[in-house]
């Protein structure tokens, strides 16, 4: 049986294998559960954060949520549909969805005016359908980096080996930080050096490109008068009155209010006009005022729980495509989950970073889902015999110690 073959008719339920057996697939199942758990969860969230703005703003409280349901079920689907669709199927095609994705990013920039969204040109509708085109563009890097990176005779030994990497990283974060969106911008780049990084290159090489980035992201925050305002905001936290510290200072105050147990959900004060973007990108202050430290730890370890399960299955992934790939989309979750974390305890300048599962957002659910799905296709992929376990000779050490 060619190999071809033997990659087909994957589901949930078995894998068929080159012998022409077919062997139970063993998708992770806590991985599976803790997904739908975020994702149920981010719905009653949404509302209970959203109603208020809703009723204001659009003449029905159930205005976000009934967005956000329909979004989650298209999100359900598309993630089944990942999960049963072999992971090496979107890496053949990760060349078609990269140069998709630079076109889209590319037909942004050339919207009418009246496209844009606080001045930035985000935004597209297509089918019908609209959605933040570098949702899309994140995905394509993720999967075109683990297919060259899986290459047979794949090489990161020298700075000649990295430079047609950095220029797919460039294109793409290039054209997002046209748009502009500087925040998605530094974090793609954080994603992809991760990503060569696992992959094999050198601390040094990655070390001193990160350090040839940094004074080019300084002056790009120089000359922008609205970076330079996040800045001054998160500096003057402070000053309840002041215009820049305003979000941040509302946020800790939605924190505070929570205490141990928080208010009850629904109970929440922040969200009646205090707290700016509360079902977006201040969702986790909602989250704490309304159930709590008990509630925000919780949820916080549900995201390490997955994030902790996909950085196992790129350990123990088939091959170097699926080892790349789902430590990629491991850190997207680990990386926005931070920053939006950072964010609304004023750890970080305001930015309109999305807590993954449960801010309200659009396709970026779906996008989300969908790479939670292709992770959970290379997990059941994973045969026992291939499972890095802890050497016997450790396994002896730590009993002694204990």
């Amino acid at each position: 049986m060619s190999t071809v073959n033997a990659m087909t008719d994957l589901t949930i339920k078995g894998i068929k294998m080159e012998s022409g057996k077919t062997e139970r697939g063993k998708m992770d199942l806590g991985l599976f559960i803790a997904v739908l758990v975020l994702l149920g969860f981010g719905i009653i969230l949404v509302y209970s954060s959203s109603f208020a703005v809703a009723q204001r703003n659009f003449g029905g409280a159930d205005y976000f949520l009934s967005r956000q349901a329909v979004r989650a079920v298209l999100a359900f689907a598309a993630f089944m549909v990942f999960i049963n669709v072999d992971y090496r199927f979107w890496s053949r095609w990760s060349g078609v969805i990269y140069i998709a994705a630079i076109m889209l990013l590319i037909s942004v920039l050339f919207l009418p005016d009246d496209h844009a969204v606080k001045g930035a040109k985000r935004w597209m509708t297509l089918f019908g359908v609209r959605f933040q085109v570098s949702d899309f563009a994140r995905m394509a890097l993720i999967l075109m980096l683990a297919k060259k990176c899986g290459e047979p005779g794949a090489d990161f030994g020298n700075w000649r080996s990295l430079i047609p990497h950095y220029l797919r990283i460039g294109i793409i974060c290039g054209l997002v930080l046209l748009e502009p969106d500087y925040s998605t911008t530094m974090i793609l780049l954080a994603i992809a050096f991760s990503m060569l990084y696992m992959a094999g290159a050198k601390k040094t090489h990655i070390l001193a490109t990160v350090a040839s980035v940094i004074p080019v992201g300084i002056i790009l925050v120089l000359i922008a008068p609205y970076r330079m305002n996040r800045i001054a905001g998160f500096l003057s936290v402070g000053e309840q009155s002041g215009r820049h510290g305003y979000q941040a200072f509302q946020s800790l105050v939605g924190l505070g209010r929570g205490g141990l147990f928080g208010t009850g959900l629904g109970k929440g004060e922040q969200k009646y006009f205090y707290l700016p973007e509360p079902h977006t990108d201040f969702i986790l202050s909602i989250l704490g005022e309304e159930f709590g430290f008990v509630g925000l730890m919780a949820v916080f370890m549900i995201f390490a729980f997955i994030v902790y399960k996909g950085f196992k299955i790129s350990l123990n992934a088939p091959d170097r495509t699926g080892q790349v790939m789902a430590f990629g989309f491991t850190m997207v979750i680990a990386v926005y989950t931070l920053i939006h974390s950072a964010v609304a305890t004023n750890l970080a300048p305001t930015t309109g970073i999305p807590l993954p599962f449960l801010s309200y957002g659009g396709v970026s659910l779906v996008f989300t889902m969908s790479s939670m799905g292709i992770l959970l296709n290379i997990s059941s992929q994973i045969k026992p015999e291939n499972t890095r376990r802890i050497p016997e000779a450790n396994r002896k050490k730590r009993k002694v110690r204990a």
